[in-house]
């Protein structure tokens, strides 16, 4: 008895998939280490670059594999170092990750122990496992930058720093506009080793922040800007605009919370807007009291806050290259200019 037509089609559709990956997996498989040679090559090719410039480039070992899924590169006690500029980096690993289909995002890792040298002091950050730092581009410039933060310990040599939990970085071109810049910063909690000097009251504890702010113009700002101090300023001269998204900022006592926007005008005026936030007042008033700190002109600004606070509202200050204007007033005389 001859197998029926319909018989015969699903015997086909059950072949098929196992025919197509006895075809594909070779040609997958050639192409996975051709791609690993040519990444051994360019890495080896780029640490002679670096050490024929000057930079050090040191390790104890290398190896690339990860097959099928991922190219893994793992350099064993690495170190990084620019002596002309007094910088370095030393870890005791460098893992970095890339997918065999896209060329262009690379997740790096450097869990435990990692030595920062510059400016002449030394830094000593104890990363977790979790933590991760990643960067993807396009034929345009950098898509993204992020970094990821699950635990962080710091110090120097002679004292603590601080610690981090749940810290996150990332930085990213919006939509459509090359030229502008997102950054959104977040963390669970920092504490610091010492208070801030003159803000001991506020204590060394930052609760859960978040810090969300664009920026357009800000990729050619930082060509020009002499270093990142600048960039705010190179940023504004140059036709840019700085906007502050969200800002919340648990530190002690003190919930503040923050969006405005800054420019200049046509006459190339600084001007903008800032508006603020504030909870627990009371907490805060209470910390400055007992540290001696609450006059009578600070107690009634807290108030004036808190006031337009209720219900989820801002206070609204106009920001002048002067100062700080409230319905038309000065209520604070800086040079903003001078501070940017």
């Amino acid at each position: 008895m001859s197998d029926s037509p319909d018989r015969k089609r699903r015997g086909l559709w059950l072949v098929l998939p196992f025919s197509l990956v006895l075809l594909i997996a070779p040609a997958y498989s050639a192409y996975w280490f051709w791609a690993k040679n040519l990444l051994d090559e360019g890495i080896d090719d780029w640490i002679a670059t670096e050490r024929a410039a000057g930079r050090t480039v040191e390790f104890s070992s290398k190896s690339l594999g990860g097959f099928p899924f991922r190219f893994a590169l793992q350099v064993d006690d690495p170190v990084y170092a620019d002596p002309r500029a007094g910088q370095s980096w030393e870890g005791q690993k460098l893992q970095l990750v890339m997918q065999p289909w896209n060329w262009q995002h690379v997740i790096a890792r450097t869990p435990g122990a990692n030595t920062l040298r510059m400016g002449g002091q030394a830094y000593r950050l104890e990363l977790g496992r979790k933590s991760a730092g990643s960067l993807s581009w396009n034929d345009e410039g950098i898509r993204r930058a992020s970094v990821s933060i699950d635990t962080l310990t710091a110090r120097q040599p002679d004292q603590a720093l601080g610690r981090a939990e749940g810290f996150e970085f990332h930085l990213r071109p919006p939509p459509g506009e090359a030229e502008s810049l997102q950054l959104q910063t977040q963390w669970d909690l920092v504490e610091l080793a010492r208070p801030v000097p003159d803000a001991e009251f506020l204590g060394t504890r930052f609760g859960p922040s978040i810090l969300r702010a664009e920026a357009s113009k800000a990729v050619p700002a930082l060509e020009l800007a002499r270093d990142m101090a600048d960039l705010p300023a190179t940023i504004l001269d140059i036709g840019g605009d700085i906007t502050l998204a969200q800002f919340i900022l648990e530190w002690g006592p003190a919930d503040l919370g923050a969006r405005g926007r800054l420019d200049r005008n046509g006459r190339g005026d600084l001007e903008g807007q800032i508006d603020i936030r504030l909870e627990r007042h009371e907490a805060l008033k209470a910390a400055l009291r007992e540290s001696g700190r609450l006059e009578a002109d600070t107690e009634q600004a807290i108030d004036m806050v808190a006031a337009a606070s209720e219900n989820g509202e801002f206070l609204s200050l106009s920001i002048r290259r002067d100062g700080l204007y409230f319905l038309g007033n000065r209520i604070l005389a800086a040079d903003i200019d001078q501070a940017l």
